[in-house]
C-alpha cells in the first residue's frame, strides 16, 4: 500500500484529557523519514532531501570496506555536512558543526546529499530527516478543525 501526503505529518492529539470537545494544542512533533540506498566505491549514491527538512542523521552501513578505509565526506552541493567511515560495519556520520543551519533547515528547495565511499567499497547509506513545509515550519493536516 503507498499513501501520499500533501503535508508534512504532524502526530498530535484531538482531544484534552478531560475530553470535553475542546482540541487540545500541538504537543508533540513530526514524523521522521529515511531513505536508503546502495552504493560501491567510487560512484556517488545519493538521495534527494524536500525542501525545509532538518536533517538529523546520516549512517553508512558498509558490507564490503573499501580498499583503504577512510573517512569520506557526505555532502549538500559544495558543503561537507558529515563525514563517514567507508570501513566494514555501522558507520554513523559525524554531522559538521560548520554546517549546523543548513542541517537545521536544507532551504526553500530539494537538496542532494551525496556520498562516495572509497574503491572497493560496497554497502548502504542511510539519510534520516524530519519532514516540514518549505519554509522550515509545520502545518498539521486538518489544523485549525473544531469539535463541533
Amino acid at each position: 500500500m503507498s499513501v501520499t501526503f500533501n503535508t508534512p505529518v504532524r502526530v498530535f492529539k484531538r482531544n484534552n484529557p478531560t475530553n470535553d470537545g475542546t482540541i487540545a494544542p500541538d504537543n508533540t512533533g513530526a514524523a521522521i523519514v529515511s531513505r536508503e540506498v546502495a552504493f560501491v566505491g567510487g560512484t556517488a549514491a545519493t538521495v534527494v532531501v524536500p525542501a525545509g527538512a532538518i536533517i538529523r542523521s546520516v549512517t553508512a552501513y558498509v558490507t564490503t570496506a573499501a580498499g583503504s578505509p577512510s573517512a569520506t565526506n557526505v555532502t549538500i552541493g559544495a558543503t561537507t555536512i558529515a563525514t563517514l567511515s567507508d570501513a566494514a560495519g555501522v558507520n554513523a556520520g559525524t554531522l559538521a558543526a560548520a554546517a549546523a543551519g543548513l542541517l537545521a533547515n536544507v532551504g526553500t528547495s530539494d537538496v542532494t546529499v551525496s556520498y562516495t565511499a572509497g574503491a572497493s567499497a560496497v554497502g548502504v547509506l542511510s539519510v534520516v530527516w524530519t519532514a516540514r513545509n518549505p519554509d522550515g515550519t509545520i502545518t498539521a493536516q486538518g489544523a485549525g478543525l473544531t469539535n463541533e
